[in-house]
Order: structure tokens, then C-alpha cells, then sequence
């Protein structure tokens, strides 16, 4: 006769999944207390205390003051990666393809996985003189040399960047030769700000911005590269507004396809 095994294998590992659970399922934004947790759980406050501290120090939630408990980074950064999975290239040309057409220019939408900046969609405007978005915007080069790249560090999760740090460094001679954490900031911040950045290298003017979710959660990043004689600056408004709202369809086109899967 089998003997039926009520318990869960490691009780341990249940216990923190169930307190995700009642962190996940908190929508004030606050976070839940501690007492909260142990009163719901039915443990006693150290116990439940020792299991969300250990959830902390792996990303999973974090104390977001006052003895109150929220979701953590990598939580977030998982939500992201699905996202990801059910990615559509289709869907993302179409959205690229349109605004492709419409400025003539190359275009680009680039990821971050696992802290590192992955091209996913690129569209060609299709003039008789393009700039080879395969080298602008290759792969995986160094993380700091693209606008793209930079858009991503800006808007990724703080403990991303730190991982970004530490496989890449200081961009240096790679981007206004940043080479100290609080240049380094002071420059990200500024992108923050301004919701955009670019670059006019050699030949090339460049910009991009972030494709943001719900509670900006950063999804990806969308960027342009034209000759530079093609590049009109009276027109960069322009220019970055047409990025931006394509930048918002896709961002809402993603995370429709996501439903649905």
C-alpha cells in the first residue's frame, strides 16, 4: 500500500513561495508587514522573519521600510524575460517596418538578457544610402559603445546595473570616458530625465529611447541610426517624438501578446 506523503517535500522552499505569493498579491505598493505575513502563514515572527530575510539577500523581495516586505528585483527581471519568451518578431517588425517607412531610416530593438544587450528586430527605411545597423548595432558588442546600450542601463533595475558593471566596467573611451561610478550616474540620470539619449559618431547620428511597461518596467529599447547627412537638428524633436510613440505601441503590442499565451 502507498503511504500518502502529506507534507511537501521541503518545507522550507514552500514556506518562502507562499510568502511570494502574499507579497505578489499585494497591489497597495506598500508592501506587507511582518505581522502580516506570519499572522497569514501562521508562524511565529522570527521564523517568518528568518524566511523574508532570506528572500531579501536572493533578490526575491526586499524590505521596502517600517518593517514592510514587497516583491523583489527578480521578480521583476522574470517578468521581463517572459515577456521575452513569448515575443513576437512579427509583431516587433511591424511596429519597426512602420516607422521604418515613414522616416526612410534603420532601425533597432534591442533586450537585455541576463545583463547583457541582445538585438532581437532590426528594419531598414529602405534609401538608396542606409547605415549597416549590423555594424552599428551588432549582437553583442560593448555594452557601452551603442545608444542602445545606454538607454538599457539607465532603465534597468539598479541591481542589474551592478551586474552590467561587472561583466563591462566603465564605459571610457567608449562613452564620454566615464570611468568612475558617479560620472557614470550623473549621465544615466540625465537620460532618465530627458526619457532619450544619442550620439553623433563619425558619419552616423544615432538616438534611442525605452519601450517601458506597466509600473515602467523596462521591456526593451527602440533606436534609429541615419547618415549624418541626412541628420537635420531642428528636427530631433520630431524625430524622437516618432520614436516615442512607436516606443509605446510596441511596448502595448508585447505586453497584449503576452496575455495571450
Amino acid at each position: 500500500m502507498t503511504e500518502v506523503i502529506n507534507k511537501t517535500p521541503v518545507e522550507a522552499l514552500h514556506r518562502g513561495l507562499s510568502i511570494l505569493e502574499i507579497l505578489s498579491a499585494d497591489l497597495s505598493g506598500a508592501g506587507v508587514s511582518l505581522a502580516e505575513v506570519a499572522e497569514r502563514m501562521g508562524l511565529k515572527r522570527t521564523t517568518s522573519h528568518n524566511l523574508l530575510k532570506t528572500l531579501c539577500l536572493c533578490g526575491y523581495a526586499e524590505n521596502s521600510g517600517g518593517g514592510r516586505y514587497r516583491t523583489g528585483w527578480k521578480l521583476q527581471r522574470f517578468s521581463r524575460e517572459r515577456n521575452l519568451r513569448n515575443f513576437s518578431r512579427d509583431l516587433a517588425l511591424r511596429n519597426l517596418g512602420a516607422l521604418a517607412k515613414s522616416t526612410g531610416e534603420s532601425l533597432v530593438y534591442a533586450v537585455l538578457v541576463n545583463n547583457h544587450r541582445q538585438v532581437v528586430a532590426r528594419a531598414s527605411g529602405g534609401q538608396d544610402v542606409q547605415v549597416n545597423i549590423f555594424q552599428i548595432e551588432p549582437d553583442h558588442p560593448c555594452f557601452w559603445h551603442t545608444v542602445t546600450g545606454r538607454i538599457l542601463a539607465a532603465f534597468c533595475l539598479p541591481q542589474e546595473l551592478e551586474q552590467i558593471l561587472i561583466n563591462e566596467g566603465f564605459p571610457g573611451s567608449q562613452w564620454m570616458g566615464i570611468a568612475s561610478q558617479e560620472l557614470l550616474q550623473q549621465h544615466l540620470e540625465q537620460i532618465r530625465k530627458q526619457g532619450w539619449t544619442s550620439d553623433l559618431s563619425g558619419e552616423v547620428y544615432s538616438a534611442a529611447v525605452p519601450v517601458l511597461g506597466s509600473k515602467s518596467l523596462l521591456l526593451g529599447t527602440l533606436g534609429i541610426h541615419l547618415p549624418v547627412f541626412r541628420h537635420v537638428q531642428e528636427r530631433d524633436p520630431e524625430l524622437i517624438e516618432g520614436l516615442q510613440e512607436a516606443a509605446a505601441e510596441l511596448a502595448r503590442d508585447l505586453l497584449a501578446n503576452a496575455g495571450k499565451i
